[in-house]
């Protein structure tokens, strides 16, 4: 199954990554983190579910903010 200890400690040191900017898309998050596609989805629904992300749909794309 998940290792559900892995997944927040690579959600908290993705919050902490996102520090550098206002907004990220999720190729931008994958480059600063090194987390795989799979590890980066776990790791933002991970915080969205803390509460500490938001999803924003703009016509330009998906942006994942700090909340």
């Amino acid at each position: 199954m998940f290792n559900t200890q892995l997944i927040k400690q690579n959600s908290l040191r993705l919050y902490h990554l996102m520090k550098g900017m206002y907004r990220y898309t999720f190729n931008e998050l994958e480059k600063i983190s090194s987390l795989t596609s799979t590890e980066l989805c776990l790791a933002l629904l991970e915080l969205q579910r803390q509460g500490r992300l938001v999803f924003r749909k703009t016509d330009a794309g998906i942006y994942y903010e700090r909340a």
